[in-house]
């Protein structure tokens, strides 16, 4: 193991699939496996049993004995905080604060993620019966863990380590009534006070959820398997971190985050200026937007509509994907999610059980997907059941054929994505020069997205699109952010070595030599007063290399032909296997692709050439 170790895993553990990269030998071993979120490491050890089986190894555990360490990203925290499924929590804040929780009028999290009663406040030095009645009050309500957030706590968070003190001497933590106890001050390192509340409010309220999966897929690496190497988590910063230096409002949209980061490499290996980003799950869409080489960021973000003032790569999303439910809205339209079938039972052509018409059951239906190869042929779809629930709830109702009824849906779910594309340019103030189309289901949209939002060339990604954002993993580092504020320039470089000092601490407390770290200073525009620390450790990385394997003659890569919907007309289209497409082959439209987990449709006028990567690039 170790320095003799040849791979590095990846997974993106998403809403409907889980995404697998694994890097070594000068290759890149791609994989996509429905996501199981009954119990997210059933579905991350599926992908490791799959690795070791493509990779012609005899079980996990000799896998992983090659294996040099493994990165986790995940929408687990977002889901949590999206459907509302946390514990119930406390908070107690400085009196006078319990609703607005330091902001301009209510806080969004008030009454969602914490009820408005369990936010109690405290007055500016608490006795210690007024502390205690408040925390006896919060248990009776069925608060099980504890926030203390007050006004003016950082960097000296003196008055809130008395609190969570007094707490803990009369519920001690190695007694079954202990109260767990998160302070603000701990959970974000801002002076912003709204922020830190906020920061401890989502940690609070998703930290159960998450660590159960990060603990457990630790134990089964390392006592199952007596894997050696590090479990990395990634991180919305865009680096990734061990379980142990990871806090659950680190990971929010951690694997969305590394499709920006994956758009970045690719943006900077073309030379592209500005690159509108849009990724197309089975759940939600993401869009965001690179220029010269970097993601856009923005000073504020929201977290699930809760807002904190952390600087953040710009990212929208909306709840569309392949597992969206379309019905009639009986107006002559369709309404298209937010509801998914997620993988199970997924849409009506999975034959599990489904019978609601989904986005992938229209594309079925239009004759854009292939019934025998989908998912690498992993799973055959029934084209009939296909067709049948489209008719059942869109064509029945609005009285069109199967055909205009699938394309009004395809329209809907375009004008959608376009939509989301257009806020997030928008929110960037640019003009996209290019469109990147990711993820199992954003090929498909890709043409039709270019030429609805007048961008003149999108690329697609045979190979790494469906894995996107486990590549963006693949290709990211250890990274820690660090920060503190100063009174006066005078003692700026005594800031700068206490979190040096820090970030020397916490690496060695990883396992990592902190000698071979880069360590930046980075300025605060909001706020001179803040210094800032960004670490970064180097890991190993492999990058996309020439494709090799394909023919030369592009006859060679035609597999057939099929009748596909365009326009409301049948137009018979050759349909080509992306294996076999080399660099500089050129296809005009109306052609299909067909790669191991997703499909391009390339429509008449529009011309598909394959570059250097093997990566598609569309002209109209």
């Amino acid at each position: 193991m170790g320095t003799e170790a040849k791979y590095t895993v990846d997974i993106d553990s998403g809403g409907t699939m889980t995404d697998c990269l694994i890097a070594g030998g000068g290759a890149l071993h791609a994989l996509k496996l429905d996501t199981t979120p009954h119990d997210f490491t059933v579905s991350f050890l599926d992908c490791l049993k799959e690795g070791a089986k493509r990779l012609g190894f005899a079980d996990v555990r000799a896998f992983l004995d090659e294996v040099a360490l493994i990165r986790w990203s995940s929408t687990i925290t977002s889901n949590l905080l999206a459907e509302r499924r946390g514990p119930k929590i406390g908070c107690l804040v400085s009196e006078g604060h319990e609703r607005d929780l330091y902001g301009k009028g209510a806080s969004p999290a008030v009454d969602s993620i914490i009820a408005g009663k369990n936010v109690i406040g405290l007055d500016a030095n608490p006795a210690a019966e007024a502390i205690l009645a408040a925390v006896r009050r919060l248990l009776e309500e069925g608060v099980r863990r504890i926030c203390v957030s007050l006004g003016g706590a950082f960097p000296a968070n003196a008055a809130e380590l008395q609190v969570k003190q007094t707490i803990e001497s009369q519920f001690p933590d190695h007694t079954l009534g202990a109260v767990p106890v998160l302070l603000g001050s701990e959970m974000a390192e801002t002076p912003n006070d709204q922020t830190r509340t906020h920061y401890s409010l989502i940690n609070a309220y998703t930290h159960t959820g998450l660590a159960s999966s990060l603990f457990k897929a630790e134990d089964l690496l390392q006592y199952d398997h007596r894997f050696k190497g590090p479990l990395l988590i990634g991180h919305t910063n865009g680096g990734v971190a061990r379980v142990g230096k990871t806090k659950a409002a680190d990971t929010i949209e951690s694997g969305p985050v590394f499709g920006t980061f994956a758009g970045a490499f690719f943006a900077r290996r073309y030379g592209l200026g500005t690159v509108a980003c849009v990724d197309v799950g089975g759940t939600t869409a993401k869009a965001s937007v690179i220029r010269d080489g970097k993601p856009v960021y923005r000073p504020s973000a929201e977290f699930l509509g809760i807002p904190v003032a952390t600087t953040l790569p710009l990212l929208h999303s909306a709840a569309i994907g392949g597992g969206s439910v379309a019905r009639a809205d009986g107006k002559s339209g369709v309404t298209l999610g937010p509801e998914s079938m997620g993988a199970a039972p997924g849409p009506a052509c999975y034959g599990l059980g489904g019978s609601e018409a989904t986005l992938t059951d229209v594309f079925l239906a239009l004759g854009y997907l292939d019934a025998e190869r989908f998912l690498g042929g992993r799973r055959k779809l029934d084209r009939a059941a296909a067709r049948s629930a489209v008719e059942r709830a869109i064509g029945g109702p609005l009285k069109l054929s199967v055909a205009r009824a699938a394309e009004r849906v395809k329209d809907r779910a375009i004008q959608m994505v376009a939509a989301l594309v257009g806020e997030t340019v928008a929110d960037a103030g640019v003009k996209a020069d290019a469109l990147f189309a990711y993820g199992g289901n954003g090929p498909l949209f890709a043409p039709f997205l270019a030429e609805r939002m007048e961008i003149a060339t999108a690329y697609v990604f045979f190979d790494l699109g469906p894995v996107f954002s486990a590549f963006g993993s693949e290709i990211s580092d250890v990274v820690h952010l660090y920060s503190t504020t100063i009174s006066s320039p005078g003692e700026r470089e005594a800031a700068i070595q206490r979190l040096r000092g820090r970030a020397a601490r916490d690496l060695r407390g990883e396992g990592f030599d902190p000698g071979r770290a880069e360590m930046t200073i980075e300025s605060d525009p909001g706020n001179e007063g803040t210094v800032r620390l960004r670490v970064v450790y180097p890991i190993a990385s492999t990058e996309p290399q020439n494709p090799g394997r394909r023919s030369r003659d592009v006859a060679r890569a035609k597999i057939g032909e099929r009748t596909i919907v365009l326009d409301g007309n049948d137009a018979r289209a050759a349909v080509y296997e992306a294996e076999q497409l080399a660099p500089g082959h050129r296809l005009g439209g109306p052609v299909v692709v067909v790669a191991g987990s997703t499909t391009l449709v390339v429509p008449p006028l529009w011309k598909l050439e394959i570059d250097e990567l093997g990566n598609g690039v569309l002209r109209r």
